[in-house]
C-alpha cells in the first residue's frame, strides 16, 4: 500500500500541471514569432482564433499567417513575455501578461509593449489559444 502510495505520488509531481503547461507554451509562443516557428504556431492557435489588435482590428489566424510569413516587410528580433499568471477552468484557461517586442515594419525599427489575454481550450489532449486580446501600454 506504500508502496503503490509513493509511486502515485511520483507519477503526479512528474507531470506538469496545466498552469505550467500553459505558462510553457506562452514562452515557446514569443520565441516562435522570432524564429518564424510557423508549424508550432499553427499547431497552437486554433484554426478558428481570432485575435483582437491593439487597434481593435479583429484579424483571423489566416490573415495573422499571412501577414507573419507572406511579406518581408515585418519582423520580430526579440519578444519576451512576463507577469504572466493563468487561471484554469477545467478544459479551459485565461493567460494575462505582458509582452516586450522590438522589430521592424516597413523599414521603421519598432518596439512595442502590450498587455495580452490568450484564451486556452484543451481539446484532443492539448491546449490551444482560440482568442487573444492586446492592448498596448502606454510608454
Amino acid at each position: 500500500m506504500a508502496l503503490t502510495t509513493c509511486l502515485g505520488a511520483l507519477a503526479t509531481a512528474q507531470k506538469p500541471d496545466a498552469v505550467s503547461v500553459i505558462l510553457d507554451l506562452e514562452h515557446r509562443l514569443a520565441r516562435a514569432w522570432v524564429t518564424r516557428d510557423r508549424p508550432f504556431i499553427e499547431d497552437l492557435l486554433a484554426s478558428d482564433w481570432t485575435v483582437t489588435d491593439p487597434s481593435g482590428r479583429i484579424l483571423t489566424r489566416p490573415q495573422v499567417i499571412e501577414e507573419t510569413f507572406s511579406s518581408a516587410e515585418r519582423t520580430i528580433d526579440t519578444m519576451v513575455v512576463d507577469d504572466v499568471k493563468v487561471r484554469v477552468f477545467g478544459t479551459a484557461a485565461v493567460a494575462t501578461g505582458r509582452t516586450r517586442a522590438t522589430g521592424s515594419y516597413q523599414g521603421r525599427v519598432v518596439s512595442v509593449v502590450l498587455r495580452f489575454t490568450d484564451v486556452f481550450v484543451r481539446r484532443s489532449g492539448r491546449w490551444q489559444i482560440v482568442t487573444s486580446h492586446g492592448s498596448a501600454v502606454a510608454p
